[in-house]
């Protein structure tokens, strides 16, 4: 079985890639079935009805969330769909809560495979999230699978090297987004396939797929904001691809891509 996870969609540029390079990709490695971490994709915050659908119609089957799934009403409709996956784990008394599910499973040849999606600690979300490490460690106790990717949604590498050492052997994938920034650490370690960041699907030439200007601002102390607009230059995909033996449930591979335009 071979899935593909594709990093932080950004923006018109990051669309654009997906429309360009995923259904090559689809044909030419064979891919079984594909997820991407959305939660940038409508102007950098969230996801709208409209580019669902379009994702969807380019070849996008499951979608992943992190801390900027909430910042369009809409996505209320979007997460109504069985193939969203927003964050686990929320405090139960928030509204953010109780709109979608923070994983989901499935059949696919045969196989349960679940997804999770997971807030890191270290990401800023006005603190709606609970602890991953205990949140998580309390869901595996009664959720099972064959196959288990988990989006890890954090921002520092630490946080993230800490989550697969805690939770190493006990699922498929931990496959780190949110700093848009593809690392080059991608390995198996007691059968988990894991990377820090897979990286940002969107415009090369910014910051971090940003327009650079209010950024620079804020560097040089021109202004104490700024502000996270997509940019409309070129695109760069980051994603990773997993080979999995569907007769161990165990994974053989993980490989990065890093296509410019």
């Amino acid at each position: 079985m071979k899935i593909l996870f594709i990093g932080d969609i950004f923006g018109k540029s990051g669309r654009r890639a997906i429309q360009n390079e995923l259904p090559k990709l689809i044909k030419n490695e064979s891919i079984d079935f594909v997820i991407a971490n959305a939660e940038n994709t409508t102007h950098g915050r969230s996801l709208s009805v409209k580019h669902y659908q379009q994702l969807m119609n380019y070849g996008v089957n499951y979608f992943t969330f992190g801390n900027h799934t909430w910042h369009l009403k809409e996505i209320g409709q979007v997460l109504a769909h069985d193939n969203t996956i927003r964050p686990l784990n929320l405090k139960q008394d928030t509204q953010e809560v109780k709109i979608g599910k923070g994983s989901i499973v499935f059949i696919h040849k045969g196989k349960k495979v679940r997804i999770t999606n997971l807030l890191g600690n270290t990401v800023e979300c006005h603190k709606i999230q609970t602890n991953p490490f205990i949140s998580f460690r309390e869901f595996l106790e009664s959720n099972d699978s064959d196959i288990h990717i988990i989006d890890f949604h954090a921002e520092t590498t630490s946080e993230k090297n800490a989550f697969l050492l805690s939770f190493a052997g006990k699922v498929t994938a931990i496959l780190g987004t949110h700093t848009h920034v593809q690392t080059a650490d991608e390995k198996i370690y007691k059968n988990t396939a894991y990377i820090t960041d897979v990286g940002m699907t969107g415009g090369t030439l910014g910051i971090i797929g940003a327009e650079p200007d209010s950024i620079l601002d804020c560097f040089n102390e021109k202004a104490e904001r700024f502000r996270l607009s997509p940019s409309n230059s070129k695109y760069q995909f980051n994603a990773v691809l997993l080979f999995i033996d569907e007769q161990a449930n165990v994974v053989k591979s993980i490989k990065r891509f890093f296509i410019n335009e």
